[in-house]
């Protein structure tokens, strides 16, 4: 079935605080969803607790990139408390009218940047979490139940989730010295994979050396959790532009089964 790209509005929304730290997880999903060629996204403001000039800022800057591709970008939600940041701005002209929630119960166990958007052939969630690892289960859990919609089995969303925790685990302990450090974690769910990304602040390492054994025969601590990775999802890929991000990548067993007969039939 045709989509009617006219018509169709992508939904970006927002929970948590949106300041400086929380711009880079904004920013990724709106490049994501200008990337796609999506029109005129909605943005979704009703959960957001605390947003300062800067999150401000980073909204105001992307709605005049949509505008350069002849698009619009929209705040169709908001709470009293976020809204008051647009109009002492004098920048209410970016909130559609609609009505205004009230302000998100603020958790300190809640990511401190929750931002997700749903395209026409993927789902893109990314969020910050301080580098804690006592974060460790509500970054499993949400990267599960994110990518857990009817494309994995249990057995596939508990291997999923152990790679997130090891991944979760060096990106604490290895890659966040500062006690301001965060860790990013970024999925992009499609049809036939789920995409997680975890990105730290730290300098980064060389994979293949943290595999190799000890004159004892154990691989280095980080390296156990490498294994492990790599045994529970299909890729691991690694990144030291920008500090550190670890990429997993994990194909449903249905997928794969595809994959596997279109290139059979093909030979």
């Amino acid at each position: 079935m045709a989509v009617n790209h006219q018509l169709y509005y992508p939904i970006v929304r927002l929970a948590g605080e949106v300041d400086m730290t929380g711009c880079e997880r904004v920013s990724d999903v709106l490049s994501e969803v200008l990337g796609a060629g999506s029109t005129c996204p909605r943005v979704d403001l009703a959960g957001v607790s605390f947003m300062d000039t800067t999150g401000l800022r980073s909204l105001l800057d992307w709605r005049e990139r949509f505008i350069m591709r002849n698009c619009s970008l929209e705040v169709v939600s908001i709470n009293p408390l976020v809204r008051k940041v647009f109009e002492v701005a004098g920048q209410t002209e970016i909130i559609h009218k609609s009505a205004e929630f009230s302000p998100p119960i603020v958790s300190d166990a809640h990511p401190i940047t929750d931002c997700a958007a749903v395209t026409e052939d993927r789902a893109i969630a990314s969020f910050t979490v301080s580098a804690s690892l006592r974060y460790g289960k509500i970054v499993r859990n949400r990267v599960a139940e994110m990518g857990g919609l009817g494309l994995f089995s249990d057995e596939e969303l508990a291997d999923l989730k152990l790679a997130v925790g090891e991944a979760l685990t060096n990106a604490v302990r290895h890659g966040s010295c500062l006690p301001s450090a965060t860790v990013a974690v970024r999925c992009i769910t499609s049809s036939d994979k789920l995409t997680v990304e975890i990105s730290d602040e730290g300098p980064g390492f060389d994979p293949d050396c943290v595999l190799q054994a000890h004159s004892g025969g154990e691989p280095l601590e980080h390296g156990r959790g490498i294994t492990f990775m790599k045994t529970m999802v299909d890729e691991v890929l690694f990144d030291f532009s920008r500090g550190t991000t670890v990429t997993l990548v994990k194909y449903p067993k249905t997928a794969i089964k595809q994959q596997v007969a279109a290139h059979c039939d093909t030979n």
